[in-house]
């Protein structure tokens, strides 16, 4: 399905990709540039780039899943979690650009502004975060957002998820989410609103509903929300 690509800058040094309901960002510094996840459908990802900076170029993953990574094979080396290279491999077998590991508070100094990885296991076993600590915001990938989040099938993990919730709670240093699904920005509400989802889930207090997307394989998970916020999950 071709997917009309847009670029908007919504922030100081800050510009989203957007696909439809997928988003990626280019973050820019005074020295070098970060891409941030490369879409969810083939495009001249690379061309686009350039209409608005020549600087050097990062590309960063948040996960591996396929509606973040349609354009990972136009840049020659990716950044990513060691956890997630199954995930991105298994989405783009044919991927032939260097995969290079990121973990807990691997950081890219763009010159200005530094990003700083944040382990955000559950919806994926390698999700990560990047953290803007100097402008107070959170890239979140698909870990906060109003979702909802997927966190049913093989490699998702819910009770992992409610403990990188916990994490990123605690953690301090953003009042500003910009997430790659949905609404952009988020506040912070957001966390708690998905914690109350994911317990609703488990403790039965909450009850699911069918979701309105057709899944692969016959999967039939139901949508747990609370508030704005929700996750799609199937109890075993």
């Amino acid at each position: 399905m071709e997917l009309t690509t847009t670029l908007n800058r919504i922030s100081n040094g800050v510009y989203s990709i957007d696909q439809g309901m997928v988003r990626c960002f280019l973050i820019l510094g005074t020295e070098r540039a970060l891409l941030l996840d490369t879409g969810a459908g083939e495009c001249d990802l690379p061309g686009l780039i350039r209409t608005v900076t020549d600087l050097p170029l990062i590309v960063v993953q948040t996960h591996g899943d396929g509606d973040h990574t349609a354009n990972s094979g136009s840049f020659p080396d990716i950044y990513a979690h060691p956890a997630e290279f199954p995930v991105i491999t298994r989405f783009r077998p044919e991927l032939v650009s260097r995969l290079h590991p990121v973990t807990e508070g691997t950081s890219f100094d763009l010159g200005g502004r530094i990003l700083s990885v944040i382990e955000a296991p559950g919806h994926t076993p390698g999700s990560i975060c990047l953290l803007d600590r100097e402008n107070r915001i959170l890239f979140s990938g698909d870990t906060v957002s109003y979702g909802p989040v997927f966190l049913f099938g093989s490699h998702r993990d819910i009770h992992t998820y409610r403990e990188t919730l916990n994490k990123l709670m605690d953690l301090g240093g953003f009042d500003t989410i910009y997430p790659c699904h949905n609404t952009c920005p988020v506040s912070l509400t957001t966390i708690p609103a998905l914690m109350a989802a994911v317990d609703g889930a488990l403790d039965g207090s909450i009850e699911g509903v069918p979701g309105e997307m057709p899944m692969p394989d016959g999967a039939a998970p139901l949508v747990y929300s609370s508030g704005k916020c929700g996750i799609l999950y199937t109890k075993n």
